[in-house]
C-alpha cells in the first residue's frame, strides 16, 4: 500500500501553490485532499496570476471553482485577515482552531498518511498560522483528528529587496517551524527562496510580470518530485519514515531542492543530471556544507526497464556524487528511481538537508534587526513581545549551532574512525 499524502496551504501566496500543483498533477498519491487556508475570502480568488494560467488553460476555472467549494476554510474572526502580522494570524489559528481541525479532519487523513504545509514565511496568515497547525496537529490534534507526526513544512522564503517587516516575519517563521514551545515542529522544513529561484532561472528585468507564475511552476515541481516515491512506479528506498524520522534523529531538519528537469537521457548521463540539479538549488546555499540528501530521479519507464538507467546506476552515481560535493560524504543519503510511462525525459530533485544556513540569514538578518528594533514595548493584543522574539532568537542561534558544529566535525574528517576504543590499534 502506498503512502497517501495531503496538503494543506496557509496564506494568498500558498493558496496559488496548492492550486496549481492540484490541477497540474492530480496524482493518486495526494487525490483531493487538498486544502486553501485563509483569514479572509476576498484573498482566496483568480487574482491576476491566476487568470493568465486560466487564459491559456481554461479548464482550468472550473477545477479552481471545484476546490473553492469543498476545500476552503476561512478562519479567524477579523474580516480584513491577518495582513502582514503573523502574531495576529497565529492568534486567529489559535481561536479558530476548531473549525481548521474540522477542514483537516475532512481530508480522511490517518496517523501513518502525511500532511505537507506550504506557506510563504514573509507574510501575516500563513506565516502566522502555519507553525501553530503543524504543533497542534503533532501534538494535540483535537476531536475527530488523529495525531499526525508525519507532518511537513515548506516555506517561501521573501525576495531580497522585500521591506524589513517581511524578513523579520521569514526569520520568526523559519524559527517557529524548526522548534515551537522548545520542542521540534515539523519533521521536514524545505526551504525555497524567492530571489534564488528568479536567478536560477534568469529571469530578466523585463519579465517580472510573470516571475511569480514561473517561480510558482519550480515550487510545484518540487512538490511533485518529492511525492513520487509514493508512486507505484518507483524502485528506490525512499519512504516516509526516511523523510520524517531520520533527520529528526539527528537534530537536523531543514533541506532545500535542487532542482534538475528536462534532462535528454540519449545526451546526458546520470552523472552530469545530478551535477545539473546541485548547480540549481532554490536558495543561496554552499552544497558542501550539506550533510545529507534525499536524490529522487523521474525517468522514462522504457529506459528503466530496458535496463539503460538502473536503481544500481543511481546508487553508485549519488555516492560518487556525495562524496565530491557533500559535507564529509554527509551523514544521510537515500536514493529513488521513479518509472514513469508518459515521459521521455529526466527529472532531478535533489533535496540536501543540514547546509549552513547562513546564506539565508545573511541576506534577512539586517533586515529582520531593523523592524525588531523598531518594536515597542506593550503587550497584549496584536503587538508583538519582545520577549517572544528574545525566545523565537535563542532556539534559532541554538539550531544554528547544532548545525555549524555538525558541518565542521564532518569536515574535519572521521581519522582512524574511533577504531581504537574498540581495541584496534592505530597502526596498519
Amino acid at each position: 500500500m502506498h503512502t497517501r499524502w495531503g496538503i494543506i496551504a496557509s496564506g494568498q501566496g500558498a493558496n496559488r501553490i496548492a492550486f496549481l500543483y492540484y490541477a497540474k498533477y492530480r496524482t493518486p498519491a495526494i487525490g483531493d485532499r487538498v486544502l486553501l487556508l485563509n483569514t479572509t475570502p476576498a484573498d482566496v480568488k483568480p487574482e491576476a496570476p491566476l487568470e493568465q494560467v486560466f487564459e491559456s488553460e481554461p479548464g482550468l476555472r472550473e477545477v479552481f471553482q471545484e476546490i473553492r467549494k469543498r476545500r476552503v476554510c476561512i478562519f479567524g474572526r477579523t474580516p480584513s485577515g491577518a495582513g502582514n502580522n503573523w502574531i495576529l494570524g497565529e492568534r486567529e489559528a489559535m481561536a479558530d482552531y476548531d473549525s481548521i481541525r474540522r477542514y483537516i479532519a475532512a481530508l480522511g487523513l490517518r496517523r501513518n498518511d502525511v500532511l505537507l504545509g506550504v506557506t510563504t514565511l514573509g507574510g501575516g496568515t500563513g506565516n502566522g498560522s502555519l507553525p501553530y497547525i503543524v504543533h497542534r496537529v503533532r501534538r494535540d490534534p483535537g476531536e475527530g483528528l488523529e495525531r499526525i507526526n508525519n507532518f511537513l513544512a515548506m516555506g517561501i522564503l521573501p525576495y531580497d529587496f522585500e521591506a524589513p517587516q517581511r524578513h523579520f516575519n521569514a526569520v520568526c517563521g523559519l524559527a517557529r517551524l524548526l522548534r515551537y514551545n522548545g520542542e521540534q515542529n515539523a519533521a521536514l522544513v524545505i526551504l525555497v527562496d524567492n530571489s534564488q529561484v528568479e536567478r536560477v532561472l534568469g529571469i530578466k528585468k523585463g519579465q517580472r510580470a510573470e516571475r511569480y507564475h514561473r517561480i510558482n511552476q519550480e515550487v510545484i515541481k518540487t512538490i511533485h518530485m518529492m511525492i513520487a516515491p509514493s508512486s507505484r512506479g518507483s524502485r528506490g528506498t525512499i519512504d516516509i519514515a526516511d523523510y520524517c524520522q531520520l533527520p529528526g534523529n539527528i537534530g537536523t531538519v531543514h533541506f532545500a531542492p535542487c532542482l534538475s528537469t528536462g534532462n535528454d537521457p540519449e545526451v546526458l548521463s546520470l552523472r552530469a543530471m545530478l551535477e545539473s540539479a546541485s548547480a540549481n538549488p532554490l536558495v543561496p546555499l554552499e552544497t558542501e556544507t550539506g550533510t545529507m540528501a534525499y536524490i529522487i530521479v523521474a525517468a522514462p519507464r522504457e529506459k528503466v526497464e530496458s535496463g539503460e538507467i538502473t536503481q544500481e546506476d543511481l546508487e553508485e552515481v549519488s555516492r560518487e556524487w556525495a562524496a565530491h560535493h557533500l559535507a564529509g560524504e554527509g551523514l544521510l543519503r537515500y536514493t529513488s528511481l521513479i518509472a514513469e510511462p508518459e515521459r521521455r525525459d529526466v527529472d532531478v530533485l535533489i533535496l540536501l538537508g543540514g547546509f549552513s544556513l547562513r546564506g539565508i540569514m545573511e541576506k534577512s538578518l539586517q533586515k529582520y534587526r531593523i523592524f525588531r528594533d523598531s518594536l515597542g514595548k506593550g503587550s497584549g493584543g496584536s503587538r508583538i513581545e519582545l520577549r517572544m522574539i528574545q525566545n523565537l532568537e535563542e532556539e534559532l542561534r541554538e539550531y544554528i549551532a547544532i548545525t555549524e558544529e555538525r558541518i565542521a566535525r564532518l569536515r574535519e574528517g572521521h581519522g582512524s574512525g574511533g577504531l581504537e576504543e574498540w581495541g584496534f590499534s592505530n597502526t596498519r
